[in-house]
């Protein structure tokens, strides 16, 4: 945070830019960005920065985690209640948003609708709404040196391979297996950050790796290890070439996902707009889906018999829009909660997912796959609580930095 000293040789839109780094609407600091910490497949598609003018940091707010603070003016208990109860509601809004997201693809499956051909409506909307927001901001598509444009180009090369690796696995696996894959991100990100960004490594984050990589074998549940037993997470018709076909799959998404976040908070970090980033990433879906459209009609021939526009077809597109909902709904999570948190709680994710697969359908989970989902959850808890705790601790040293200053 700037002192006021430096205030005085700088514009107020400089100002308002430093200020601005590393806070939500709570004021709760933020590590660097924010919005890489969020599951990418349910980002929001706008930052809020970019949606309204930023409100300056109010000293006396910075000060309601220090507990001397506090007890010198008793009105700041009220403020306090109220900003728990904020944190509360984005809680409730990211769960909202994960169980949309979870339960739109459930449906889809269910109702034996292709999801390439389900979630073309969805993209179509979703490209149209963000072209006509760089239209109206007057962003630039592509901008920078050759090396940001390559690093952009990069990005959302991984993010529509995530996206492409999740549902051609889903026709695969089980729904909570797919999910705890997925989550599996969070370590894979954690990783790549310390070897690209040269972060150091932390205890929680080697205990969440050895979690996650024990969760995986639960879930996945090797011959070689788990010897020939019949699996109750699989389906009998299922083929034992199809699931480690579909586990490879959600893998491959998995580490995707990570690389594009990764390089998602690099370009936050050089001030590339985040609704320019999803627009990348949905205008290339859209290609891809619009493709496969087209090779499935003129060169698979796959609706020659039959047309793609029936009541299934109906129900999964329009179900498909509830991951827009879901975006929308995980916005207003982050402006009322810390993203580390947002992280976590979008974890749920997997318990949502087996709560679906067991009361509705008839392929149940065995006990090593809830173990192991249960070992990847508490490493995502792990490294969202660490991340949680350096954030606060930042808090904590510019505060008394401030203090000192005005002293």
């Amino acid at each position: 945070m700037p002192d006021r000293t430096m205030k005085k040789n700088m514009s107020a839109a400089d100002v308002d830019v430093l200020n601005d780094v590393g806070k939500t609407d709570n004021n709760i600091p933020v590590a660097e960005t924010s919005l890489h910490e969020i599951d990418p497949f349910i980002q929001p598609l706008v930052d809020k920065n970019e949606l309204s003018a930023k409100n300056e940091l109010k000293h006396e707010e910075l000060a309601e985690l220090d507990g001397d603070y506090l007890h010198s003016r008793p009105d700041r208990r009220t403020s306090l209640f109220s900003q728990n109860l904020r944190r509360c509601t984005g809680i409730m809004y990211a769960l909202i948003g994960s169980s949309l997201f979870t339960a739109s693809g459930f449906i889809i499956k269910q109702l034996r609708v292709d999801f390439f051909d389900a979630l073309i409506c969805r993209f179509i909307i979703q490209t149209s709404i963000l072209m006509t927001f760089i239209l109206y901001k007057r962003y630039k598509i592509l901008t920078g040196s050759t090396d940001l444009i390559l690093l952009q180009i990069t990005r959302v090369i991984l993010a529509v391979c995530g996206f492409l690796f999740f549902y051609s696995s889903y026709r695969y696996i089980p729904l909570p297996d797919l999910t705890t894959f997925r989550y599996t991100q969070v370590i894979w990100t954690a990783i790549l950050a310390m070897i690209i960004f040269r972060e150091r490594i932390s205890i929680p984050t080697v205990l969440a790796i050895i979690f996650t990589l024990i969760g995986v074998v639960c879930v996945a549940q090797p011959t070689f290890l788990f010897g020939n037993q019949k699996k109750l997470s699989v389906s009998k018709e299922s083929r034992k070439s199809d699931r480690i076909l579909g586990l490879a799959l959600a893998l491959l998404c998995a580490l995707s996902i990570s690389g594009s976040i990764v390089l998602n908070k690099k370009l936050l970090v050089l001030k590339i707009p985040q609704s320019v980033i999803m627009f990348h990433f949905s205008f290339l879906t859209l290609i891809v889906l619009t493709c496969n459209q087209l090779r499935n009609r003129f060169i698979l021939h796959a609706y020659s018999n039959h047309t793609m526009f029936t009541w299934r077809f109906a129900i999964a597109a329009s179900v498909s829009l509830l991951q827009l909902l879901s975006s929308t709904v995980t916005q207003k999570a982050i402006k009322l909660e810390h993203p580390s948190i947002i992280s976590i709680v979008q974890s749920s994710d997997i318990l949502f997912a087996l709560l679906l697969q067991n009361l509705i359908t008839n392929e149940k989970s065995n006990w090593f796959v809830l173990l192991g989902s249960g070992l990847v959850t508490a490493s995502i808890f792990l490294v969202g609580i660490h991340k949680l705790w350096i954030s606060r601790k930042t808090l904590l040293v510019e505060q008394t930095k401030e203090e000192n200053g005005r002293v």
